[in-house]
């Protein structure tokens, strides 16, 4: 048996991104099993399958970032020479709460490292599942991304519906509408911006996407139609111009670069003066018929 080893976490991420991971395991006098399962164990990513194979330039890409260590690391990590036994506890989850926390742990990652972090090995491992076990719950990582974002999509919508639900008139509840967007967009449309980047999931949520938006456009000019009886094209018309000013200032305050208070100003007065005019014209032409 060989001598324990008492390493760091940055010492045995140091370690296992320099060789093969069974070349380690037999310096530590374990299997290449049980050194996987002691990385999982404590957060430290390590090569894939093939990594060794590729020349030294392309190895610097595919190095994955240590992540934070999980709350119940210690500081120092022994390696023992024989079995290694896992520390995690494991609880069982039902499906509906697994595919929650893997939802979940996939946009932490995406947030604080990017798309090309999170991958659906490293979503398992931090899940504390295999990979396997995870694509029982969604069968490809885009698959998984679609269900991130339409949970933004439908937060989003939820919270633009309540401040919308607290005006007493067309005009008050076109601008609360407004503001509640532009204000989860400026807290949830970061994530989404980076999750849109894929194209495989723009694909998936066109459908989706297409659906949404003619509903939310249909209802507005239905209420045009039947409160100030402004035709029906023109209502559709007048809704589709003034709701791209609002879509186009949300991918501008996700993407920072204007500020969510510049932007609700913005559309706000657009919107409402637009909404205005549109109702007055046709005020002008029942008046003189």
């Amino acid at each position: 048996m060989k001598k324990p080893v008492s390493l760091s976490r940055k010492e045995l991420y140091d370690r296992v991104w320099s060789k093969p991971m069974s070349t380690l395991a037999r310096e530590f006098g374990i299997t290449s099993n049980a050194l996987t399962k002691i990385c999982n164990r404590v957060h430290v990513p390590y090569p894939s399958r093939g990594y060794w194979t590729k020349q030294s330039a392309q190895r610097r890409h595919l190095r994955i970032a240590l992540p934070p260590a999980p709350e119940d690391a210690r500081e120092a990590i022994t390696i023992a020479g024989e079995r290694a036994t896992s520390r995690r506890t494991h609880t069982r989850l039902t499906k509906e709460q697994r595919r929650e926390q893997l939802i979940d742990i996939a946009g932490r990652i995406l947030t604080r490292d990017g798309p090309h972090a999170a991958t659906m090995k490293r979503i398992a491992r931090e899940a504390g599942i295999s990979e396997t076990q995870a694509y029982n719950y969604f069968r490809t990582r885009e698959g998984l991304f679609v269900e991130l974002a339409k949970r933004e999509l439908n937060a989003i919508a939820a919270g633009r519906r309540a401040e919308l639900q607290r005006g007493h008139d067309h005009y008050s509840r076109l601008a609360l509408s407004i503001r509640g967007y532009l204000r989860q967009v400026a807290e949830r449309g970061v994530l989404l911006q980076l999750l849109l980047r894929n194209p495989d999931v723009r694909l998936m949520l066109r459908e989706d996407h297409r659906t949404r938006r003619d509903s939310d456009m249909s209802h507005h000019a239905g209420r045009l139609v039947e409160r100030f009886g402004v035709s029906r094209q023109i209502a559709l018309y007048c809704t589709v111009i003034l709701t791209s000013v609002s879509l186009r200032a949300g991918k501008l305050v996700a993407n920072k670069k204007i500020a969510v208070d510049a932007a609700e100003r913005l559309c706000v007065a657009i919107t409402l003066q637009g909404s205005r005019d549109t109702i007055n014209a046709t005020n002008s032409a029942v008046a003189s018929a």
